[in-house]
């Protein structure tokens, strides 16, 4: 039996502890998740038990890190995340069980596209005005990464004169809005020139290239497609007509993230057994990161997993608009628009591996080469994949034992 030192202190009551000693010692107008706390207890920790206290300092450190995370300071973040790790156990008392698991959701929150950031960061070492065009912008993380990796740029490194993303809709514009101006802000606070701006359109039929306002010649461009392309497997007329879009923008580079899954099959059953596969292993390493009755789980396992699963199973035909397909089949449609693979750099490989060695859970993602693309996967089965492209710009003549072939750079 595990016999405890049993505590005075409440979990609720350490937290709010924990923020008072935090608000004590911070400047008058923090803001973040720290403003969002009543704080009604006096700061001292003397009078606590030597198990309360160490609680209380462990709330101080999950609290500061969540705060570093509202206000993008992801470096700091993450030196805090990783001393909760080291205090924090699931096998602990409530307070380090709390920590533990939040602690964990923050690193997940944190440590996302770090292999495709830093393929672009790569791509535009040299570059003074940057254009970043994103097929289907989500959070936006992915660009707070970016300008950050721009700050830890080489001083002799050419100064960035300009960062402009440009955004595609299809669908409801608040939400990219609203992401649009969160990058603003922090573009601002880091004095960074930045524009952000949002092509809409009803059909990916209507996408014209002049609508991203590319500055041919002067600016880097990035093309950045995160599940952009997996619901138009089924059209693909509107996947051409995107590619043409893009190619015409000559792009330095395409990042490409896509589900790493074969449920594109027509018969019904294959299709069934492999979206089941699929999905299994996706709903298990969301249980092992986000707890039963998390309200960001429910909607992202109801809301967005299980209207995808219905769609695959259920529909037929043009109402089957989720088709989840391996790299393999996106590396010869990619092809087809004279596209060239690029290898993924060390760097962005030790980052992930960094990920897969110190992230809670660690051992159960799985980092795996494919040829020169990255993809991840749990416990063995694979989940998304991560490569980069460039368009073919010119071309030579090889001499081969028989005839002439044509090499593309």
């Amino acid at each position: 039996m595990d016999a405890r030192v049993p505590t005075s202190l409440s979990i609720d009551e350490t937290i709010r502890l924990a923020a008072s000693r935090i608000v004590g010692c911070s400047d008058s107008d923090r803001v973040g998740i720290l403003s969002l706390l009543n704080v009604p207890f006096d700061p001292s920790i003397s009078g606590l038990s030597i198990e309360d206290q160490k609680n209380v300092e462990l709330a101080e450190y999950l609290l500061s890190s969540a705060d570093r995370v509202s206000s993008r300071q992801y470096d700091e973040a993450i030196s805090l995340v990783d001393l909760c790790d080291c205090l924090s156990s699931p096998k602990g008392n409530a307070v380090q069980r709390v920590v533990h698991y939040f602690a964990r959701g923050l690193r997940e929150r944190v440590m996302q596209q770090l292999a495709a950031v830093q393929a672009m960061l790569e791509s535009a070492a040299s570059a003074r005005r940057i254009h970043g065009i994103d097929l289907k912008i989500k959070s936006g993380l992915h660009w707070i990464a970016f300008m950050q990796a721009l700050e830890s740029r080489p001083a002799d490194a050419p100064r960035v004169e300009i960062l402009k993303v440009t955004a595609m809709c299809t669908g409801a514009v608040e939400p990219v809005r609203a992401t649009g101006e969160w990058l603003t802000g922090f573009a601002k606070s880091k004095g960074l020139n930045f524009c952000f701006k949002i092509v809409r359109v009803e059909d990916v039929l209507d996408v014209r290239g002049e609508m991203f306002g590319v500055d041919q010649g002067r600016e880097a461009v990035m093309v950045y497609s995160e599940h952009a392309f997996v619901a138009m497997i089924g059209r693909p007329d509107r996947m051409e007509t995107l590619m043409r879009v893009v190619r015409g923008l000559n792009p330095q580079l395409m990042v490409v993230t896509e589900t790493e899954a074969n449920n594109n099959s027509p018969q019904f059953s294959a299709r069934f057994v492999d979206t089941l596969f699929h999905y299994g292993a996706v709903f298990d390493s969301v249980d092992a990161c986000m707890g039963a009755d998390d309200e960001s789980r429910t909607f992202m396992e109801g809301g967005i997993m299980g209207r995808m699963i219905s769609n695959i199973v259920a529909r037929e035909g043009e109402e089957r608009v989720i088709r989840g397909v391996k790299l393999d089949v996106w590396r010869a449609f990619f092809r087809r628009f004279e596209m060239v693979e690029r290898r993924l750099g060390p760097v962005a490989w030790q980052q992930a591996r960094l990920v897969h060695e110190t992230a809670p859970n660690g051992e159960f993602c799985t980092v795996e080469r494919d040829g020169k693309a990255m993809v991840i996967g749990w416990k063995g089965t694979p989940l998304v994949s991560v490569s980069t492209w460039k368009f073919f710009r010119s071309a030579r003549l090889v001499n081969g034992s028989k005839h002439l072939r044509i090499e593309f750079e």
